[in-house]
């Protein structure tokens, strides 16, 4: 059967039960749903559903482009340039899929998405056309052509999440124009950031102000990106001195209680490049058996001090139904 078209053909309120088997790409456009009546494309079990692109060098095994309240659940997606790509969608929810074997990230959420949950996913394997691109999850955009910018994609929860063998690049890379990212409880391992080209430098990264200071945008107002309580191990192998467990740049983020270990450089790495001047917070965390433990630039403005509980939740619409 046609997965891709019988999706397409679904109304807000259905739930579609996929049975195990193989199935072609699947793209939406202006899908637009509700609420109280969302789409819901979720895997039958037991069995595998795996959702295969053509090649590894072009398209999305699943595309969602001005899409609203749909949910994937359950379902294996390989065998494309990129596993998922979220387009300028709000309200989506990514849950329980795995993602594999993609030509460079595995899902990308960017075109300045809204309320975007990627919840207890298995990405791993990704980067096969591209390893320097092959970010697990990977929010934003780093470059800019003349009309894009900003690519401000906002209330994004990323947690329980295992994500590991990441090509060159990332686990999760959370660009400057982005706010209100939760990145919370993964587990991340075997990760080998960095090339001559790229300069991806932790398993987590939260990018510097560069194009947000040349554009004069939101300068004053921190991108409230919280990282809390993630589980990183074995960042090592990559490119010079880049095997960091968590960097981040001066842009207003929250780096609690996490669990860093085995990185050949740096456990936490505050980096003053691109330097917004807000204030981050940065607490409770265990690093050990790293090259350095922790090296924040004096330049930043952190404080150790509790921040207090993260205002954010993940969208409960769903857990509702």
């Amino acid at each position: 059967q046609d997965l891709n078209l019988i999706v397409n053909s679904a109304k807000g309120g259905d739930t579609l039960l996929v049975k195990p088997g193989s199935f072609s790409e699947v793209s939406l456009t202006d899908k637009n749903f509700s609420e109280h009546k969302p789409l819901i494309v979720k895997a039958e079990s037991p069995g595998i559903i795996v959702v295969s692109g053509n090649s590894v060098s072009r398209g999305s095994a699943l595309e969602l482009n001005n899409c609203s309240y749909i949910v994937f659940d359950g379902i294996t997606f390989t065998n494309a340039m990129w596993g998922i790509y979220v387009k300028n969608s709000s309200n989506i929810v990514l849950l329980n899929n795995e993602i594999y074997g993609t030509g460079q990230e595995g899902c990308h959420i960017g075109r300045s998405s809204k309320y975007v949950d990627v919840i207890g996913n298995k990405i791993h394997n990704t980067g096969k056309f591209n390893s320097k691109w092959a970010e697990g999850v990977y929010v934003g955009s780093g470059s800019y052509g003349r009309s894009n910018f900003p690519d401000n994609c906002e209330f994004i929860w990323i947690e329980g999440n295992h994500i590991y063998e990441t090509g060159n690049a990332e686990a999760i890379n959370v660009k400057s124009e982005c706010f209100h990212v939760t990145i919370r409880n993964n587990k991340i391992h075997d990760i080998r950031p960095g090339t001559s080209e790229q300069y991806n430098q932790a398993a987590i990264t939260v990018e510097g102000g560069e194009n947000s200071i040349k554009n004069n945008y939101r300068l004053n107002e921190k991108r409230d990106v919280w990282i809390e309580n993630n589980t990183i191990d074995n960042v090592s192998g990559g490119y010079s001195d880049w095997n960091n467990g968590i960097m981040f740049f001066g842009t207003g983020v929250y780096i609690l209680n996490n669990t860093i270990k085995n990185c050949t450089d740096r456990g936490i790495y505050g980096n003053n490049w691109k330097n917004l001047g807000l204030e981050n917070s940065v607490s409770g965390n265990m690093v050990s058996n790293c090259g350095t433990s922790e090296i924040i630039h004096p330049e930043l403005k952190v404080t150790k001090a509790d921040p207090g509980k993260n205002p954010h939740s993940p969208q409960k619409w769903y857990s509702t139904l």
